[in-house]
């Protein structure tokens, strides 16, 4: 009988014990979701628990191409861009690191380049929904873009929120010469130079006003001075085109009528005074300059001769004005930047593309769109034979080629031929 019970205390105490085992495991094994379900929770209350404007000021401060990301995480992080207080979060951040928007030929899809992260980004093109047809950027300033439709109507719009507004018209037959763009703080103006020379007509819209203004002062280019002349003659044929024969003997017309993409192309740029002084190239390809505040006009020397091939555009860099140009020399294409010395009037070179990324531009006959911001400067180099974009830092002598932009959902390479910078915010009101 002893040794009958043994054996059978011993297998009832082998079963208990591994009946007492197997639910503790499957009792972990079910605890662990609870655990981690426990864990997620807590996660969550302390986000739902951390107070509104303490988390509203971090999300203003995450890096601007994250915003579209976050606002998929939940209804309340989503409905942030309706929030008052948040876009005041947003525009209590000081800078943030510049978008360009990028213009095609064919102008049918936003893409811009995000320095932040040095990444493409497709976006939803900002436009009038009561026209049908596709405007052209023309300006940007701060974080808005200003856009010009076929029709002559201008369009300002945040690429961010897409949010739009359409301008008074201007009625005039007169040639537009010069688009600009500047942001204050909460408003914004946009001025149109037009007019037969030498009298030429400045408009101002100005944001805060909703309407536009013609300033009370003379505009008159027969007032212009230039070294020792001022004739109203030498100043005519400055807008006119040259005709003069090239190295392979061909007729070649130096008419600086710009890429229909930067056409009508110019900067903004405010002294130490607080005066406001545009510059735009003429068809000649000198730089004229016009104070917003005096109306004193003033055209500066070229750097080239009127008979050499050459492709130029102005950028705006922290508040220089500086000159871009692309020019074959020796058998080799060369891109400098020049700024002109203020007390010697002269110009002086500042920076030189490597002729090792330079030398594949020799003979390709292209064009150069450029725009500035803060230290940076982008090169679009466009041809029918060539298209790259060139970014390049004026503090670190640093020139970067840009990748390639495929089209989405095909191996398609986007044609770049001219940007516009603009800072990514999403409190920029229109």
């Amino acid at each position: 009988m002893e040794d009958k019970r043994g054996p059978a205390v011993q297998k009832r105490s082998a079963t208990n014990t591994c009946d007492r085992s197997s639910p503790r495991k499957k009792k972990k094994r079910a605890k662990n979701p609870l655990l981690s379900c426990d864990r997620r929770t807590l996660d969550e209350m302390q986000w739902y628990d951390l107070h509104e404007g303490i988390l509203e000021r971090v999300l203003a401060r995450i890096p601007t191409s994250s915003f579209f990301q976050f606002r998929s995480v939940c209804k309340g992080w989503n409905s942030l861009i309706n929030s008052p207080s948040f876009m005041k979060a947003c525009s209590e951040v000081p800078s943030r690191r510049p978008w360009f928007y990028m213009v095609d030929s064919k102008n049918d899809e936003s893409v811009v380049y995000d320095t932040e992260i040095n990444k493409w980004h497709h976006i939803k093109c900002p436009c009038d929904p009561s026209e049908n047809v596709k405007s052209k950027p023309v300006a940007s300033a701060g974080g808005l873009l200003c856009f010009r439709s076929p029709l002559g109507y201008f369009n300002v719009c945040n690429p961010l929120t897409a949010c739009c507004r359409k301008l008074p018209n201007i009625e005039t037959t007169q040639p537009i010469h010069a688009i600009a763009m500047v942001s204050y703080l909460n408003s914004y103006k946009v001025i149109v130079i037009y007019g037969e020379t030498p009298v030429f007509v400045i408009k101002v819209y100005d944001s805060s006003k909703e309407c536009w203004s013609e300033p009370s002062i003379n505009w008159n280019m027969e007032e212009l001075r230039t070294g020792n002349s001022s004739s109203k003659q030498e100043i005519a044929n400055d807008d006119e085109t040259v005709y003069f024969l090239n190295k392979g003997g061909n007729v070649v017309a130096r008419d600086m009528r710009r890429n229909p993409s930067k056409e009508f192309s110019s900067i903004l740029t405010s002294t130490q005074h607080g005066e406001e002084i545009i510059y735009f190239l003429n068809r000649g390809g000198k730089v004229v300059a016009c104070n917003m505040q005096k109306g004193l006009w003033n055209e500066f020397p070229p750097l080239l001769p009127s008979t050499s091939e050459y492709s130029i555009d102005l950028v705006d860099c922290g508040g220089r004005m500086l000159v871009v140009i692309l020019h074959e020399l020796m058998e080799s294409a060369t891109i400098r930047i020049w700024e002109l010395h203020d007390t010697k009037s002269e110009w002086v070179q500042v920076l030189a593309l490597p002729p090792a990324m330079s030398h594949d531009y020799f003979g390709k006959k292209a064009d150069i769109n450029c725009v500035g911001y803060d230290n940076m400067v982008m090169i679009c180099i466009s041809s029918c034979r060539l298209h790259r974009v060139i970014l390049c830092n004026i503090v670190n002598n640093s020139w970067l080629e840009l990748p390639r932009c495929y089209v989405p959902g095909s191996r398609k390479v986007k044609k770049f031929a001219s940007a516009f910078p603009f800072e990514p915010r999403l409190e920029a009101s229109v």
